[in-house]
């Protein structure tokens, strides 16, 4: 069956997954935000003595800020966690915006809708807590299904993508940055196109007047457009009928000629008929010590 282009009647995918340890805390029982940082290996582009351009390897720490309010299922968040516990956060990719000089200014962030105490790895292996030892690696992993609300070219390879995603029914219009984006990226997807997601939380330090800020990025690590996988999918779909095909043609001519087949020894109803009027023992003894020619004429 071919997979066609269709309006979703689900509400689209959009996971955040954060797992690490609590840098920092704030807020009261309405709402606030807890950050949990995560390091990873970046290949930066340099410039080398020779001005060649080159990649090298550098290990980067970011710290992802996740924020919880009224809806958010896990309650009293400021009571049960505190800095440096160990959590597992499941939540979404969403937006607010805020007064900032003579307009708004947006921003992307994360909002927590679960979030529990982690567990060491022997702990989970084992299933019961008071085993010490070393924690998980910290992740930070988010996942879309959106459509695209705009698409501006920064550089050839860069592009800054605004979406619109859901949460429970609400619509979210978020942007991220895809850095080493595919060539030609602009001609491939265009508004109102669904596209697949997956990315991470970025941020970058900066200090202002002796305090320290961190602005957070959304960044694209990986985009599919949904008319790129409906082509997958039904070029896939197509070559594994291709590859059935042979083998139902062998199925059913097999079964049809086990069918049409002819019996190896035929019975002919009348001449039954007539056999059982004369003694069978006596025909049977006859034929054994006859020629085979004298079979034949008895046949």
């Amino acid at each position: 069956m071919t997979m066609a282009r269709q309006e979703n009647v689900r509400e689209p995918m959009n996971e955040v997954y954060l797992r690490g340890r609590i840098s920092h805390i704030y807020g009261n029982e309405r709402f606030g935000s807890l950050t949990v940082p995560y390091s990873m290996i970046n290949a930066k582009r340099v410039r080398g003595e020779n001005g060649k351009t080159q990649f090298e390897q550098s290990v980067e720490t970011y710290f992802p800020e996740a924020m919880f309010n009224s809806s958010t299922r896990t309650k009293g968040i400021i009571q049960s966690f505190r800095e440096g516990d160990h959590v597992l956060i499941k939540g979404y990719l969403g937006a607010y915006s805020f007064q900032s000089g003579a307009g708004y200014t947006e921003r992307t962030v994360i909002y927590i809708d679960e979030i529990e105490h982690d567990g060491t790895r022997m702990e989970q292996m084992l299933g019961i807590n008071g085993f010490g030892g070393r924690y998980v690696d910290a992740a930070n992993e988010i996942r879309l299904e959106a459509k695209i609300n705009g698409l501006t070219k920064r550089r050839d390879d860069i592009y800054e993508i605004r979406m619109e995603t859901m949460k429970d029914g609400r619509t979210y219009t978020v942007s991220g940055m895809y850095f080493r984006a595919p060539q030609g990226l602009d001609q491939k997807i265009h508004l109102g196109d669904t596209v697949y997601v997956i990315g991470a939380m970025e941020s970058s330090r900066t200090e202002y007047r002796g305090k320290v800020y961190f602005s957070q990025t959304f960044v694209i690590q990986e985009l599919v457009t949904q008319n790129d996988f409906v082509a997958r999918y039904n070029a896939a779909a197509k070559a594994q009928r291709k590859e059935e095909a042979p083998d139902e043609e062998e199925t059913e001519e097999t079964v049809a000629g086990e069918t049409a087949s002819p019996v190896s020894n035929p019975v002919d109803d009348t001449a039954s008929e007539d056999v059982t009027d004369e003694p069978a023992v006596e025909e049977s003894a006859a034929s054994s010590d006859a020629p085979d020619t004298e079979k034949t004429d008895i046949l």
